[in-house]
């Protein structure tokens, strides 16, 4: 009886997971996959990018280059993925708008099969600028691509899985970085010969996602309230749904293009001076925030020489970073199932609350490390815990709650925004981060543990569950919110059955 009930109650949990919507969700992700390889990429080859930033300067001035100068160079190959990813970000509404999510994700292959060619010929054009350029394009790729994936997922995604599914981005995005770190020691593709076909592999992901996609249907919620094509989008739901029975879904999108009809349409202006939507916006935008503020990509760029700084042997640093592309796979997979459970909220705290903790034991590790001589090695598992931690919310839950919060009519620009947001902090952090290293040394961490406390209070007082709820229903949250605004509002503690039943009900 147990088994029995055991066996129904997984039959409930993944109701609606078919083989076509898994294989439209890996085509899907590929995109994020191609966001981690190239975040994590650039990491272990520093030392031999600076070597040829120094050879190509030498052999067309004849002079060397100043070391600071060099490191300056490296930090604009490194940033430079942020710039294109702001303008990417920035565009993926209007691309989902005019193109489609499919469509937009497909054009999109175009930008990241140029710009891992651009990479994978830098050293034979002798020009350390066709890097800077392919990292570039490669940026916007993956700009769009942090737009476009979550934004496809969660609306071809069953109400009951869109917490799990979603967490499949970050899966991607750690995969990802995982790969590009394995790849990246000196015996596969971390040599002087070896790099640039290491950062020209870029291409694979998007070779493969235009073999892959074209099969996959376009979103439902945007051939039946964007292109007002209801025949197209049930028939994308049978496809998905492996059933006929799609009429709940049409539904719950008919309810979500009534809300939408019932207000005008939102442009990028009207959602920053709407109030109904100022709260969920501030929201998705602090989210993005504290993804990016939180130090993780501090350690994604630069962990290899942060591990050497802390005593490590430049092998073992490297292998330390591999460390950490290992601890984000298994804990991504331990938290999809935990997505649908414990709720994005509390997830996300959980996540925050580690990192500050260990974000202050990496700080005790530097500064006594000159005093014992193993305190290298806490610095080490201080790291792996501290992207643990990452990894088990605030790596998946902002793309995925900003897309939660926001009906069809404003997602597009919302996502636009927070994906601006996210990838504007990016930039700061791998553009800052070498010279904060410099100027606070063995205080480096303080001030992301600064912000890490900041965004945990935050999230404890203002950010709602959005578990099993319909966008409809999220959007209510904040209209009842807007309409109490002065009150003494708490995030809603509610079971989340009952929630569902007692939307008016509910205080942001």
């Amino acid at each position: 009886m147990v088994w029995i009930f055991n066996r129904a109650a997984m039959e409930s949990k993944f109701k609606g997971l078919t083989a076509f919507l898994s294989y439209a969700i890996f085509a899907a992700v590929l995109g994020m996959l191609q966001f981690g390889y190239n975040t994590g990429v650039i990491n272990a080859p520093q030392s031999n990018i600076e070597y040829f930033i120094k050879d190509v300067y030498k052999s067309r001035y004849a002079e060397d280059l100043p070391e600071e100068i060099v490191k300056t160079l490296y930090s604009v190959a490194v940033s430079i993925f942020a710039i294109g990813g702001m303008i990417g970000g920035f565009g993926g509404g209007i691309v989902a708008n005019k193109f489609g999510r499919k469509g937009g994700l497909l054009l999109n292959n175009i930008l990241g099969v140029a710009g891992g060619c651009l990479m994978w010929c830098t050293k034979v054009a002798n020009s350390y600028e066709m890097l800077f350029f392919g990292r570039f394009i490669m940026g916007v790729n993956c700009g769009l691509n942090t737009s476009l994936v979550p934004m496809y997922i969660s609306e071809i995604s069953p109400l009951n899985l869109r917490g799990g599914l979603g967490t499949i981005n970050q899966l991607a995005v750690t995969v990802g970085l995982l790969i590009s770190q394995v790849l990246g020691i000196e015996q596969i593709l971390g040599t002087s010969e070896g790099w640039p076909l290491l950062l020209g592999l870029a291409v694979v992901p998007a070779l493969m996602q235009l073999l892959l996609l074209p099969v996959c249907p376009e979103s439902p919620r945007y051939l039946l309230i964007t292109k007002q094509w209801e025949e197209e989008a049930r028939r994308a739901l049978r496809r998905l749904r492996a059933s006929n029975q799609v009429e709940e879904d049409i539904e719950e999108m008919r309810a979500e293009e009534r809300a939408q009809q019932a207000e005008s349409s939102i442009s990028m202006l009207e959602l920053i001076c709407s109030p109904t939507l100022r709260a969920p916006l501030i929201i998705g935008i602090v989210m993005q925030l504290s993804q990016q503020l939180s130090g993780i990509n501090a350690v994604f760029y630069y962990s290899t020489d942060l591990f050497e700084s802390s005593g490590l042997s430049p092998e073992s640093a490297k292998f330390a970073t591999i460390g950490i592309g290992c601890i984000m796979v298994i804990m991504t997979l331990i938290s999809i199932p935990l997505m649908d459970r414990m709720g994005r909220r509390t997830l996300h705290l959980y996540g925050l609350g580690g990192m500050f903790i260990f974000s202050i034991f990496i700080t005790i590790s530097f500064l006594i490390k000159e005093m014992i001589d193993w305190m290298s090695y806490l610095s080490v598992v201080s790291t792996l815990f501290f992207v643990q931690f990452f990894a088990m919310g605030p790596g998946s839950i902002p793309w995925m709650i900003t897309a939660e919060l926001f009906s069809q009519g404003p997602r597009p620009a919302a996502m636009s925004i927070a994906v601006l947001v996210n990838w504007i902090a990016n930039f700061l952090v791998g553009i800052v981060f070498p010279s904060m290293k410099s100027y606070l040394d063995n205080y480096t961490f303080l001030p992301f543990s600064a912000f890490l406390a900041l965004f945990w209070t935050f999230t404890y007082k203002k950010v709602p569950e959005t578990k099993n709820k319909t966008f409809e229903e999220i959007l209510a949250l904040f209209r009842k919110e807007n309409e109490s605004e002065g009150e003494n509002n708490t995030p809603s503690t509610v079971p989340p059955q009952q929630e569902s039943n007692n939307v008016s009900d509910t205080k942001l």
